[in-house]
């Protein structure tokens, strides 16, 4: 607790001034109130490092800044809120984001936009496997082993490698886990076991065995892309993902 101090300051009895314009001296009477100084106590040190000993005191340093921010959203909300009702934004934004939606559908059936771009990466997923065994192979040969180099150099000394890398470090923390979960997605299989419905997690390069029973749940093929030392599979050979082969065996 605070304690109070009355502080008495160091004025005479009598101050007397000298007035310029009459060249004489009056008498001052000194000030009729003291001044009253707010002091702590030891009580107040001890109370305040028992708050943040027990964590009091950040509870109520969150608290407070718990409330003042949802007091911020409150009142930014408001103001939205009368910003849209005195100048119709929502409205506004309505009328052209259905007006940009209605001409880029205009523009589609006129130019065929979204079936060209369907055909095309129908196309180029088709072909992917051709370009890039063509590609492995131009860079295998002398010439394409100069122009990698050349591109490298250029690439390094023109700058756009150290903004990559730069623009990276702002990406990846947020992309990062959503790339790693696509990839473990790719090389991760997991299903029920049909003969005793336990659940199994396993990698598709591998053979993988129900835990509960011990029967194979999963076994790569030869052609299996995650298989090793196998080579890309066929269209033929591709099957229903939901499928998987199983073996019983008789104990």
């Amino acid at each position: 607790m605070a304690t109070s101090l009355p502080w008495h300051p160091l004025f005479s009895l009598k101050s007397q001034r000298f007035h310029p314009s009459t060249n004489k001296r009056f008498v001052t009477s000194p000030l009729p109130n003291s001044i009253r100084v707010q002091a702590f106590r030891r009580s107040d040190f001890d109370g305040f490092a028992k708050k943040m000993a027990s964590g009091e005191a950040w509870k109520d340093a969150w608290r407070s800044a718990n409330n003042g921010f949802e007091q911020l959203v409150y009142e930014a909300k408001k103001t939205a809120e009368r910003i849209d009702r005195e100048y119709s934004v929502g409205r506004r934004l309505s009328a052209v984001a259905q007006s940009a939606s209605d001409r880029a559908r205009e523009l589609d059936r006129d130019y065929l936009i979204t079936q060209r771009w369907r055909t095309f990466t129908l196309d180029f997923s088709r072909n992917w496997p051709r370009y890039r065994k063509n590609f492995s192979e131009f860079m295998d040969t002398p010439l394409g082993k100069s122009f990698g180099t050349i591109f490298f150099l250029w690439f390094a000394l023109s700058g756009w490698l150290f903004r990559i890398l730069i623009f990276a470090t702002w990406v990846l923390p947020i992309a990062g886990p959503l790339l790693i979960g696509a990839v473990a997605n790719n090389l991760v299989i997991k299903g029920a076991c049909p003969a005793c419905k336990r659940q199994f997690v396993g990698y598709k390069n591998q053979m993988v065995r129900c835990a509960g029973c011990g029967n194979i749940v999963w076994q790569p093929k030869g052609g299996d892309f995650f298989s090793r030392g196998g080579t890309r599979p066929s269209s033929s050979s591709k099957s229903d993902p939901e499928i998987i082969d199983v073996e019983f065996e008789e104990k």
